[in-house]
């Protein structure tokens, strides 16, 4: 009987490859590591380690739901994004790593910002927050600031609560349930920095994208019209409205949307500077401009 981490392992690996589980090995280890709660890297240190009935069991389980290609980041409930570890269900997005782009260039305009106004209290504002990484990752990263975080899902919003309980910035994330912007006061032109990662994928690519993300994660938070860019669109013509004057917006778009947000932008008119960040494909990610 096959009952030690190497040999588990090894039929683990390939019953998922048999069944066309991509990145099969991967998946195998981190499910196997989750279930002995060792790190993923100590399976090697431990592979003539016996597992007992129950972790066998347990293991099968998670396996057979990887078989029915339901995300490793939903079987082990929790997805690493700028070295913090967030809680994730069904009810929002898996971050991506290529979103960590937000908040590495959102800091750096931050601290600028700060730089520059010395004690003016830094307020940062995220769209779309879904499990709360962006909002989360920045006032982690940010000690003196307080940020807006709004999705339209309260399920949502309970899940990015908690993970800001966890990761211990609680008191200073404000959670908002709303379309958009249409919970802030418009006029407010406070915040000097609003990051989104909106729903850009078009209706064409969502019927070709992999089972993992079309039959598991929300597709509201995915799909966002026929061209991708319908509430991005919205977004541009009203964050004029809270964005302080000098106040930057920064929302990732898909692989070939950016000249498409950058002429929005432009023909807003409320936005001078602008530009893109590439990811390290080089496709560009991030789109940037700021307020007049």
């Amino acid at each position: 009987m096959q009952n030690t981490v190497r040999e588990v392992l090894r039929a683990a690996v390939s019953t998922l490859e048999a069944h066309g589980v991509p990145e099969a090995r991967a998946a195998a280890e981190i499910l196997l590591a989750e279930v002995l709660a060792i790190p993923r890297s100590h399976l090697y240190i431990e592979a003539g380690r016996v597992l007992t009935p129950q972790q066998q069991r347990c293991y099968a389980e998670r396996l057979q739901r990887r078989m029915r290609r339901e995300p490793v980041q939903y079987i082990t409930g929790k997805q690493e994004f700028w070295s913090l570890a967030f809680r994730v269900t069904p009810q929002v997005l898996i971050p991506r790593p290529e979103s960590e782009l937000l908040v590495a260039h959102g800091l750096r305009f931050a601290r600028q910002w700060q730089a520059a106004r010395g004690e003016e209290p830094l307020w940062l504002l995220d769209v779309g927050t879904g499990s709360g990484n962006l909002a989360i990752s920045l006032a982690a990263a940010l000690p003196a600031s307080r940020v807006c975080a709004i999705d339209l899902s309260l399920p949502a919003l309970r899940v990015a609560q908690d993970n800001a309980r966890r990761l211990g910035v609680a008191a200073r994330v404000t959670w908002l349930c709303g379309d958009l912007l249409t919970s802030l006061r418009p006029g407010l032109r406070r915040f000097a920095l609003c990051v989104a990662n909106l729903p850009y994928v078009t209706e064409e690519e969502w019927e070709q994208l992999a089972p993992e993300v079309r039959e598991y994660e929300p597709a509201v938070a995915l799909v966002g019209g026929k061209d991708g860019l319908a509430l991005i669109r919205r977004l541009i013509a009203t964050c004029g409205e809270v964005l302080a004057p000098g106040g930057r917006l920064l929302l990732e778009v898909g692989w070939q949307q950016a000249a498409q947000v950058l002429a929005a932008l432009q023909q807003q008119g409320q936005f001078g500077a602008m530009g893109v960040y590439e990811d390290f494909g080089g496709i560009a990610r991030v789109v940037w401009a700021e307020v007049r």
